[in-house]
């Protein structure tokens, strides 16, 4: 059910599911699919916050949905987390509307010209998993998880050639060594967060010399989730429907799969 007062306000483009949800791309249609799967999925939306908050404001720009305010008529909410949305047209029944927005995701998957979108989402969701893992160890020990952003951001060139398991490795041993220093500072956020970067970077550098030795198997140093962590529904949809990689999500670098995926999306075309 839409919200009735945001009716009169549709687009005629709108109106045929099917071309407006091929008109999204497979970025924004892979968000709202998972979004809709939210509504009876109790897990995360996406690998992180800010994630999550850009797509819902990316699917309210192009007026899938707006942000519900209350309790309105036809208001959907996710389970796991405070999302709240209203469409601005109905489409129906809810089981036919996640099985349309599920086979036209499949069918623009299955594109040749469906890699570069693929590759983007993977980026996202491991950037955003990294920055969330990284706010988790902070809060753990004490630190400022609002640093997390920063040392994304300085750690940008040195551990960018690094897989996601590896990244979560290095902040989980850097992490240790910076809560010793903010005790040993009496508390001081800004030298332990330094002392947490200079560890980070120092032990990637170890890592890339190993690497380029060949004294590194590509089992060492890595760290996934526990097999009771919830993962998120944008990510299971990820590697359930758009690239089934399995560990590789974890354990390789979206860089590195570009012509691997694309070799794959023209053997399943041929």
């Amino acid at each position: 059910m839409a919200c009735v007062r945001t009716q009169s306000t549709l687009l005629p483009a709108a109106r045929d599911l099917v071309p407006f949800a091929q008109s999204l791309g497979l970025l924004r249609l892979g968000a709202w699919y998972a979004l809709e799967l939210s509504t009876t999925v109790e897990a995360p939306f996406s690998t992180g916050t800010a994630l999550s908050q850009k797509l819902f404001q990316q699917l309210a720009e192009r007026q899938v949905l707006r942000t519900a305010a209350g309790q309105e008529p036809g208001i959907r909410r996710a389970l796991y987390e405070p999302l709240g949305w209203c469409y601005l047209t109905d489409w129906g029944e809810r089981n036919h509307l996640q099985a349309a927005l599920q086979t036209v995701m499949l069918d623009l998957a299955s594109r040749q010209d469906s890699v570069r979108p693929t590759l983007e989402l993977w980026e996202a969701l491991a950037a955003a998993e990294i920055e969330t893992y990284l706010a988790h160890l902070l809060r753990r020990h004490t630190l400022d998880p609002a640093s997390a952003p920063f040392i994304m951001h300085a750690m940008a060139d040195d551990w960018s050639d690094l897989s996601l398991a590896r990244k979560r490795y290095l902040a989980w041993h850097a992490a240790r060594g910076a809560a010793s220093t903010l005790l040993r500072t009496g508390m001081d956020q800004d030298a332990a967060r330094s002392a947490m970067l200079e560890e980070m970077r120092r032990r990637s550098r170890w890592l890339a010399s190993r690497s380029a030795n060949n004294e590194l198997s590509a089992e060492e140093y890595q760290f996934v989730p526990d097999p009771q962590w919830k993962k998120p529904i944008l990510l299971n949809v990820f590697l359930s429907h758009l690239l089934p990689v399995g560990i590789s999500y974890w354990a390789d670098h979206p860089g590195r799969s570009t012509h691997a995926l694309g070799r794959s999306k023209a053997a399943g075309n041929s």
